[in-house]
């Protein structure tokens, strides 16, 4: 059968708003610790590889919490309100310290995300097979209207004053953290 328009709305949604998460800010990660936090390039790298530890080590805890303690869309959405309340966090912090700590905390909660979004979709969809691409690729298409959405947003509010901009990177952080609480 084919799945009802209401749930591939849904599903689709679901999938848009995941990778809208990170869209919003993943891309403007390095110029805005590097420019305006002015971190030195290799406290930028331990960000983002404390981050990528953080990811390594989700699946073991996300895991065993959504197959046998609790179902996975209320492991998805502590992760993600969890996840916004770090990210909101971040825009403000400026002690290389504690943004090492929210950063492989935020690995470690929103990396499982990207698995549960999956496994609900195919749980709901009666041929996974035919229809998870119509689904996915809204992750995609999330991913790049709130990159192009957030890239707008800084020209507009800073013009080609490059400093200015690095400095309302913040936002980015912000509108990801309200992404992530819906």
């Amino acid at each position: 059968p084919k799945p009802s328009p209401v749930l591939m709305a849904k599903l689709s949604l679901m999938m848009f708003l995941e990778f809208a998460i990170q869209g919003a800010w993943l891309p403007l990660l390095f110029p805005f610790f590097k420019h305006h936090r002015n971190f030195p390039d290799a406290q930028v790298g331990y960000l983002g590889a404390i981050g990528a530890i953080g990811a390594i080590a989700s699946p073991l805890v996300a895991g065993q919490l959504a197959d046998r303690k609790t179902n996975a869309e209320r492991v998805l959405g502590i992760s993600h309100i969890l996840g916004a309340l770090l990210v909101f966090r971040m825009a403000y912090a400026t002690d290389f310290t504690e943004l090492m700590i929210e950063a492989f905390l935020y690995g470690l909660l929103y990396t499982p995300t990207l698995a549960l979004v999956n496994a609900i979709s195919f749980r709901h969809l009666p041929d996974r097979d035919r229809d998870f691409g119509k689904v996915r690729v809204w992750g995609t298409i999330g991913w790049i209207v709130i990159g192009i959405a957030v890239g707008q947003w800084l020209f507009r509010r800073a013009g080609t004053d490059v400093p200015l901009q690095y400095a309302y990177m913040g936002d980015a952080f912000r509108i990801s953290a309200f992404i992530g609480l819906f």
